[in-house]
């Protein structure tokens, strides 16, 4: 039996040996066939076709490396690697599998790198001859370039300015470094010629960029700004002969600074620095528009000037007659009323600032009249004058309204004094009436204090001079006070006349029943105490427990009755 299975085991195991071997025989066959793809590469024609391309100096040394390093693979690397793959082939053969694998391994790799350098040669062939092309094509595109540029520059001469002469210099520079192009491309040194080509590309494409740019800088800086400076010129001279004024007027020296800032821009253009001249163009042109703004500014003020002087000196001579009738109204009512709000203060505040204003409108008119006006000054004197005009009379109005209802305030107050003097005198009615046994000294006291305050709003109102501020927050105050005391007394009120009717009530159960005997005793205690409120509920609560509901009936009768009197009265 174990014979039987170390023959199984070795039939295996053979069995395994051949088929690695066989996967090995397969990969050194599949190596082999790349290795035979590489050698019939078809780089050795273009090689030759690389060859026949007129090169030197740096490019026709990379050319050589190129091809020897072409014929070292295709005659030394690449029959080491046929060596190889043979032996492993061999040892593959022979069951030498680990060496063979080893081999192949070592065949792999190489064969890579043989790869990667026959792209390497073959991509930079591609360049040389692809640089050789574009070099070709470049002589021409360049001189139809070169030839356009200098024929604008014939034609239009006259819109460069003084650039003309530094333009010219740096065409002939190219046309010197096209030359060295030419001969590099004819000497075949295609690396040199790329190199001279992106710097012609270069300097060309920056001449032809200053060339579009050049024609409005020098339009601007010949032309337009001269023309637009003396129309300034004109204008502002114009303007002062005709009773026009500016602040700080220094239009003259801004015109002689901008005329020189105008040659230091002909003088940038002369050395071709385009951008520092844009620059310059860039603040001559706002410092024109700042002028034109404020001759235009002063016109416009001018006009506005004209239109509102009328209306502004009548907007003052109201505000004066406003404050004059204001202060009047306040002096009459200061006689009988206190008032509380510096009222007469702020009036004479007022026509302060209303003389200040007229002031300064006397000052302008006067400068106009003298030709010295600045208009825009001026206009800003009528809106800040408008302005504080309008607050003023909003304040003004805002006085008058809170002093126009004294006399109806006062009014009010003696109603209200009045009515309160009604209510004390209706508590006390009402009090003697009951004829009780007296009063707490907590009501007494709550009553003699609105008492006392009612006589002194009395008092108060009826002097010469009063305040109503003062007046209105004491009726304030006692109005609340009045109220409670109102509602005190009703309390008392009802609770001593339900007492006694209930007490009255009573008599009917007392010789039956203890319970109500004793609290008609204590009820009159309570109630021969001035404490109503306990008297009515001692009574009360004996009562409903031997009549329920009687108390809630004489409850609603006595407040029936109560609102037939108040209708009443």
């Amino acid at each position: 039996m174990l014979f039987i299975i170390i023959v199984v085991i070795v039939v295996i195991a053979l069995f395994l040996l051949f088929i690695y071997q066989k996967g090995v025989l397969k990969n050194i066959q599949k190596i082999d066939h790349q290795r035979d793809t590489l050698s019939k590469a078809p780089i050795g024609d273009v090689i030759d076709t690389t060859s026949k391309i007129n090169l030197n100096g740096d490019s026709f040394d990379q050319f050589n490396e190129y091809k020897e390093k072409f014929n070292n693979l295709t005659k030394d690397e690449l029959p080491e690697i046929k060596i190889s793959l043979a032996n492993a082939h061999n040892a593959a053969k022979k069951f030498s599998l680990l060496k063979a694998k080893a081999l192949l391994n070592d065949s792999k790799l190489k064969l890579k790198n043989i790869n990667n350098s026959m792209d390497e040669i073959n991509n930079g062939l591609k360049k040389l001859q692809d640089l050789s092309d574009q070099h070709s094509r470049s002589v021409d595109d360049l001189d139809n370039e070169i030839k356009n540029i200098n024929k604008e520059l014939l034609s239009k001469n006259y819109s460069y300015g003084p650039s003309s002469d530094k333009l010219e210099d740096v065409l002939n520079s190219i046309k010197e470094e096209y030359k060295k192009f030419i001969k590099s491309v004819d000497d075949g040194d295609q690396y040199v010629a790329e190199d001279i080509l992106t710097d012609l590309n270069k300097n060309i494409e920056w001449l032809k960029s200053v060339m579009d740019e050049i024609p409005q800088i020098y339009s601007s800086l010949s032309k337009e700004f001269p023309k637009q400076l003396d129309e300034v010129e004109r204008g502002h001279n114009t303007m002062l002969q005709t009773e026009y004024n500016f602040i700080d007027d220094n239009i003259p020296s801004i015109i002689e600074q901008l005329t020189s800032m105008i040659e230091d821009g002909l003088k940038m253009l002369s050395e071709l620095k385009v951008d520092e001249s844009k620059q310059n163009n860039y603040k001559i042109e706002k410092s024109i528009d700042s002028m034109y703004s404020m001759m235009e500014q002063e016109i416009v003020a001018k006009r506005k000037v004209k239109k509102n002087m009328h209306l502004v000196y009548d907007y003052i001579y109201h505000a004066h007659r406003q404050n004059h009738i204001l202060i009047s109204e306040l002096n009459k009512l200061s006689k009988n009323y206190t008032l509380d709000h510096d009222e007469i203060k702020n009036a004479k505040l007022f026509a302060e600032k209303i003389y200040k204003i007229e002031d300064i409108y006397n000052n302008d008119y006067q400068l106009i009249i003298d030709n010295k006006a600045v208009y825009s000054n001026i206009q800003a004197h009528q809106q800040d004058a408008k302005k504080q005009l309008s607050a003023i009379e909003k304040e003004q109005k805002d006085i008058n309204d809170s002093v126009a209802d004294l006399n109806k305030e006062e009014d009010e107050a003696r109603a209200k004094i009045e009515k309160f003097d009604l209510q004390l005198l209706n508590i006390r009615r009402q009090i003697d009436n009951l004829n009780l046994p007296g009063l707490t000294d907590e009501y007494m006291e709550k009553y003699k204090y609105s008492y006392n305050e009612v006589s002194k709003l009395g008092s108060t109102i009826n002097q010469v001079k009063i305040s109503m501020d003062d007046i209105n927050k004491k009726l304030s105050n006692m109005e609340k006070a009045m109220e409670e005391l109102i509602s005190d007394t009703d309390n008392i009120i009802k609770n001593a006349v339900l007492a006694e009717r209930l007490m009255q009530y009573a008599n009917r159960y007392r010789n039956s029943n203890e319970e109500v005997d004793d609290a008609c005793i204590q009820s009159k205690k309570y109630f021969d105490n001035f404490s109503y409120e306990e008297s009515l509920k001692t009574i009360s609560k004996a009562i409903d427990n031997v009549d329920s509901g009687a108390f809630n009936r004489m409850e609603k009768e006595y407040y029936q009755q109560h609102e037939k009197e108040n209708k009443k009265d």
